[in-house]
């Protein structure tokens, strides 16, 4: 599969869209476990299994003319003094800045080898595999698109695959290197989930359910682990949790996803008055959209039980 896509070659529409943060790993103001929380801070709030390019986000341009001369002098500085990190990163993101991937790779790959504990390097050498693995899915949809063909559809699948598993290679050694962002536990356990892996994804979302400004994340994606379980009503009670939490508020769009899925869900189950309760608490948060809901409880209430008749 991989070896169709070329990187200095991608079937494209118009120019890439990269990853901004990767363009600026090295933040003078910024710890370099800051620099890999915002390295992966695109990922932790998306239950998208995939690296989607920001339709929103500024197409990376080319940099000031860098003179040839500076080209020369990193060039020669990593090949007299291979230990010392600085020139590779700096060399690689000129190179990531003017899209010329495969130089960008071979240009970390060597620093990685040389200098394996250089935070900063090492953060850039991930985003660019990630990015990298990013272009085959696009490439490969490209193809599946055009030819409709079980070889295309196979050759997607693997991409699809392979991006996924980098995520949580990325994931669990970025965490293993920074245990203090928790942040990373919520992508890692979405990937995981996403690839069919629910019961590991449950054990480190409980781990990040224990932290406040997280739990409300955490809670929303068990309920999705939950129910891909069928294991509905501990579903029903995380999705509450997410929905629900007074302290510290959750984020109003993770709020009305848990809520909308807790309703859909208990319909299915018959649960017909928790259905109700969740649309009733997703119309005061979505006023926009009451109206739908309001006709969504309209046409359940006639399926509630009737009370006996006592008389």
């Amino acid at each position: 599969m991989f070896e169709k896509y070329p990187l200095t070659s991608m079937p494209r529409k118009g120019s890439v869209v990269y990853n901004k943060d990767i363009m600026n790993p090295i933040d003078p103001a910024a710890s370099p476990s800051q620099v890999g929380s915002k390295s992966l801070a695109r990922f932790a709030n998306t239950d998208s299994l995939f690296v989607r390019p920001d339709p929103n986000a500024d197409v990376v341009k080319s940099g000031p003319m860098i003179q040839l001369e500076r080209f020369q002098q990193l060039e020669q500085e990593i090949r007299h003094s291979s230990a010392v990190p600085e020139p590779y990163v700096e060399l690689a993101q000129i190179y990531l800045q003017r899209e010329r991937w495969a130089d960008a790779r071979r240009t970390l790959d060597a620093g990685i080898q040389n200098c394996p504990e250089h935070e900063p390097l090492v953060l850039l050498h991930e985003d660019l595999v990630l990015n990298q693995a990013a272009q085959f899915v696009e490439a490969a949809k490209t193809e599946h698109a055009q030819k409709h063909t079980a070889q295309a559809r196979f050759d997607l699948e693997q991409a699809e695959v392979n991006l996924v598993n980098l995520r949580i290679k990325v994931c669990r050694d970025r965490f293993q290197r920074h245990p203090d962002q928790k942040e990373i536990l919520i992508t890692w356990a979405i990937a995981l989930r996403q690839s069919k892996r629910p019961e590991e994804a449950i054990e480190i979302l409980q781990e990040a359910a224990r932290e406040l400004p997280l739990r409300s994340r955490a809670s929303l994606q068990l309920g999705m682990c939950y129910q891909s379980m069928d294991r509905s009503l501990d579903a029903l009670s995380a999705f509450r949790k997410a929905a629900l939490f007074r302290s510290p508020e959750p984020d109003a769009k993770i709020a009305s996803t848990a809520l909308e899925l807790a309703a859909k869900l208990a319909e299915e189950k018959g649960l017909i008055d928790s259905a109700i309760y969740y649309w009733e608490e997703l119309a005061k948060r979505q006023a926009g959209m009451s109206d739908t809901i309001r006709q969504k409880i309209a046409s359940l209430t006639p399926l509630l039980p009737k009370l006996p008749d006592l008389l």
